[in-house]
């Protein structure tokens, strides 16, 4: 390999972590998120889930303005999220989610 030159240097010390891959986007909302819609399409049927999930949206777009707190009038489904939003859902997403989940999941 190529640290056969380097004695001093260990690769994994080298390899560093993804923040905003691996544990925002991956276990936030490529879970997270995803396993609750398909966790209430399972239970529900599909017109229930889409209700409940509409229901979270309206939540979410209810949080008070707060410092710290990112506003999302639209709730959490838009086509784009950013690490921004990713961040800013995970403060409010278990609240909005309390009731329609099991509590074990909350």
């Amino acid at each position: 390999p190529f640290t056969n030159d380097f004695p001093q240097a260990e690769i994994y010390s080298l390899l560093s972590l993804d923040i905003l891959h691996q544990i925002i986007k991956g276990a936030f909302k490529a879970h997270l998120v995803e396993w609750v819609e398909k966790y209430l399409i399972l239970k529900h049927g599909k017109k229930q889930a889409e209700k409940i999930l509409d229901d979270i949206d309206q939540r979410i777009a209810a949080v008070v303005l707060f410092p710290g707190l990112h506003h999302f009038p639209e709730g959490c489904h838009f086509k784009q999220w950013t690490g921004d939003d990713s961040k800013a859902l995970m403060k409010v997403y278990l609240l909005a989610i309390e009731g329609h989940v099991p509590q074990a999941v909350v």
